[in-house]
């Protein structure tokens, strides 16, 4: 039995030498590029030399390697999907790929990858009319270091997707620069992918995550759009360490999300930092809550999460919790960090020796009517907490019962 299998191992080996013998590389022109396509091998590589590609192109080849600088541009004609890969283990790194179609229900993309294993898309330019980089199943890919770049000329509803993942699986995405498209980077019914180190700008939603578990966000840069990142119906996500700022409506959007973490993460200048609905059993620890409209929005049943040694940092309203259940602000008698927070930490130990409320009348007016907000300093508004005060009385519904007074960390 050892012999056989050892004979069958080197009868492999031999078979793999061959097929790296009569593996080739050559360098191709605009005019030659269709045919070496057809007359490519297992392992073969193209490098691209400069100019325009006209296609559209299919590769069905496994193992091929296409390669060029930004100056090797593909070229779709604008017609359906530029570049279609449907063969495993395929590499396209370096060239510049552009004028797909724009008909969303057909999916027209700059390129697309059906039912593939093991494809890399590496520092390429990615113009999209429609999607950009549209993976249909399959999975163990690697997206990285691309330029990927919408319409901007088109209303952002007939926009396609900078970075689509559907039905896929262990794909890295990794290290891309996205603007302009409706989403940056859309999973639908994909799971347990890496996404890190992408910046998003100028799209809907840097992150948009549809029945998709699993999956972990780390040190991405999401700005400028009108929500940062949004989570629906999934659970066990990841998000660590990700700048989320700058966003028109919200920092992060939980929608039916269960049993996930987000840690250090940095959500600031958003109307509404965290939006949490109908979501349980999530831990939001180590966060950075800086100068949003809300902080932490909490709403829809939510229940069961844990609020600890985060920083609530001159938000207008630091948190607001509605129609929700019961969650925790504290694990192991440490807090959360307020910056409005006016108690006394008598004994020198980092934690204030009163609650901290986290709403009032005055916050459940910001919450609801955000226009109040330019009222902040009336005598309206004064009175109206002077009446909370003194009238109905402060009220302990919603508090962390251990505020950290210098953001203590365990």
């Amino acid at each position: 039995m050892v012999r056989l299998i050892a004979l069958i191992g080197a009868l492999i080996a031999i078979a793999g030498a061959a097929g790296s013998a009569a593996a080739d590389s050559r360098i191709v022109s605009p005019a030659d590029f269709a045919a070496a396509l057809s007359a490519a091998k297992f392992g073969d590589a193209l490098v691209l030399e400069p100019g325009i590609y006209r296609g559209p192109f299919t590769i069905t080849t496994p193992s091929l390697q296409i390669s060029g600088d930004p100056r090797a541009i593909v070229d779709g004609g604008g017609r359906g999907t530029a570049l279609t890969i449907s063969a495993n283990d395929v590499t396209v790194s370096g060239i510049t790929v552009r004028g797909s179609g724009r008909n969303l229900a057909d999916n027209d993309a700059t390129i697309l990858i059906v039912e593939a294993h093991g494809v890399r898309i590496r520092g390429c330019r990615v113009e999209s009319s429609g999607f950009g980089i549209y993976v249909r199943g399959g999975g163990d890919l690697e997206i990285a270091d691309n330029v990927v770049r919408g319409d901007a000329a088109l209303n952002r509803s007939r926009r396609g997707n900078a970075i689509h993942l559907w039905h896929s699986e262990n794909v890295r995405v990794i290290r891309n620069d996205i603007a302009d498209s409706r989403d940056g980077l859309y999973l639908s019914f994909a799971h347990h992918n890496l996404v890190e180190d992408n910046h998003a700008t100028r799209v809907r939603y840097g992150v948009h995550s549809m029945y998709s578990d699993g999956n972990t966000l780390r040190r991405n840069r999401l700005e400028g759009c009108l929500g940062g990142a949004a989570f629906m119906f999934a659970k066990r996500d990841l998000m660590e360490r990700n700048e989320v700022a700058h966003n028109r409506r919200f920092g992060v959007l939980l929608l039916s999300i269960d049993n996930s973490r987000l840690a250090d993460n940095t959500i600031a200048h958003n109307d509404r930092g965290f939006v949490i609905e109908n979501s349980n059993s999530d831990q939001f620890e180590g966060n950075r809550i800086a100068e949003n409209g809300i902080g932490a929005f909490v709403t829809a049943g939510s229940e069961d999460n844990l609020f600890a040694s985060n920083r609530f940092d001159g938000n207008l309203v630091q948190a607001y919790v509605v129609r929700a259940g019961f969650n925790r602000w504290a694990r192991n008698g440490h807090g959360n960090y307020w910056s409005d927070y006016v108690g006394a930490d008598l004994d020198g130990n980092g934690i204030g020796e009163t609650p901290y409320r986290l709403q009032d009348a005055t916050a459940a007016l910001l919450a609801t009517r955000p226009e109040a907000r330019w009222f902040m300093m009336s005598p309206a508004l004064a009175m109206l907490e002077w009446f909370q005060q003194r009238i109905i009385g402060s009220g302990d519904t919603y508090i962390d019962p251990a505020p950290l007074v210098e953001q203590a960390r365990r």
